[in-house]
């Protein structure tokens, strides 16, 4: 099972209200890729490293060999199985790595895919899979200078009225004694991805009051758009500056935090999302600029 993939259930199992899903394990990555291993190092032999177009046309030729091979038959009966469990028809595939609580993480380095329709599932788990050899997961890997295996998170797709992140120390002076909560409308990349600026919640640990809130200028959103069938940039008018979080939502997901934080320990950066009034988390990691990560 991969890390966030365990986090997650471990979140759940304290209470956590986390997106229900199924892990695809790293033995069915593994079981595949010793189908595909002679192609894809035959596609990689005397990769450049230093080269960037190198790189994208190698991973280019590994995505296609990966997407053109079936999956084994009971892997590809198992996915189904667990999909038809799943209660919405649109899910999110979430690749994760395999190693130990305080390993090297691969935050950002692989391709998540959102909206995914069930139907589609067996194609993006394979492009999840086949992202292990994107260029930037390549060379932090050759970095890193371990193997690192991955298994494959699908969970219900959360489809947020306003989504962000939270620190349970302050990520720029590290401050253990704060939790700061950045939040914005729509899907929670328009945070990760600096496209808007966000507002920003700080409470002090010890009261668990608002010190401090700047509304942000958040000028567009990310939602999915059905008819367009993807991820669109909405514009968003006077709604720019209005708060995506209410006070009391930003105090009851300061309060979820720090459980996490008490659960495993050490400090958290998490990924949230708020839909129909209900928090969820989506991702569980370490502030790595400060200890080691979990």
């Amino acid at each position: 099972m991969g890390r966030k993939a365990a986090y997650l259930g471990e979140l759940s199992r304290m209470g956590v209200r986390v997106p229900w899903g199924f892990v695809i394990t790293r033995s069915a990555f593994r079981r595949f890729m010793d189908v595909t291993k002679d192609k894809v190092s035959e596609a990689l032999r005397g990769i450049n490293l230093e080269d960037p177009k190198d790189l994208s046309r190698r991973y280019e030729i590994v995505k296609d060999i990966i997407t053109r091979t079936e999956l084994p038959l009971d892997i590809s009966l198992e996915i189904e199985h667990y999909a038809r469990e799943i209660s919405s028809n649109l899910v999110a595939v979430r690749p994760t790595i395999t190693s130990g609580m305080s390993g090297p993480s691969f935050a950002g380095e692989m391709e998540t895919f959102l909206y995914v329709n069930k139907i589609d599932l067996p194609f993006f788990i394979k492009q999840a899979w086949a992202s292990y050899f994107n260029p930037r997961s390549l060379a932090y890997r050759i970095a890193q200078g371990i193997p690192l295996d991955i298994a494959v998170l699908v969970q219900e797709m959360i489809d947020p009225e306003a989504a962000g992140t939270v620190f349970t120390i302050h990520p720029v002076t590290g401050n253990p004694n704060w939790v700061i909560i950045e939040s914005s409308w729509g899907l929670g990349q328009a945070v990760t991805r600096g496209l808007v600026t966000p507002d920003r919640f700080v409470l002090p640990k010890r009261d668990r009051v608002i010190a401090e809130k700047n509304i942000g200028n958040k000028h567009l959103m990310l939602r999915y758009d059905p008819q367009y069938g993807g991820i669109r940039e909405i514009p968003l008018g006077g709604k720019a500056l209005e708060p995506s979080l209410t006070d009391e939502k930003a105090i009851e997901l300061a309060n979820l935090a720090l459980r996490i934080e008490e659960f495993f320990g050490r400090h958290v950066n998490l990924e949230w999302a708020l839909q129909d009034k209900k928090l969820y988390i989506l991702e569980v990691r370490g502030v790595k600029t400060m200890w080691e990560e979990i």
